[in-house]
């Protein structure tokens, strides 16, 4: 009989260098919160910098200490907790977010987008992949996520 932990490495999702001008609205967002005199400056910083950064493995301490999501507390097999947490999303967004077909995803060992964390001072602070990272906490997986460090 195949070892379960074999069995769950081999259908380990493998997180790759996301497309980072894809999530423009979301940089924009990030730098009006820690630029706001001057946004711009803050953008154009962050793609050079994304462009030189690495994926790492997300510890657990520096996903405790995560600004700008809630993954963390997500309990292992949470699904109700990311149900409740997307419907909300979902209310206010423009396009509807499919935690189920990421949860897919996963459990099929599939690339995904690296969600992408942005080091700032001394904050830490999620720029996108709140969804990846929920799913991943209710799965029991250490994601890998692009670590931009400003």
């Amino acid at each position: 009989m195949e070892n379960l932990l074999e069995k769950a490495l081999q259908n380990e999702t493998t997180f790759v260098f996301p497309n980072v001008k894809k999530e423009l609205g979301e940089i924009q967002r990030v730098a009006q919160k820690y630029n706001p005199e001057n946004p711009e400056s803050l953008v154009d910083t962050f793609f050079e910098r994304a462009q030189q950064a690495k994926l790492i493995k997300l510890t657990e301490e520096m996903w405790r200490m995560l600004d700008n999501t809630d993954s963390f507390d997500i309990p292992y097999n949470g699904w109700e907790q990311i149900e409740e947490h997307i419907n909300h999303t979902n209310q206010e967004a423009e396009v509807a977010r499919d935690w189920k077909d990421l949860k897919q995803k996963m459990k099929q060992g599939q690339e995904l987008d690296a969600p992408i964390v942005l080091k700032y001072s001394n904050e830490v602070h999620l720029v996108s992949g709140n969804t990846r990272l929920m799913v991943a906490r209710a799965l029991g997986r250490t994601p890998e996520v692009l670590f931009v460090e400003m």
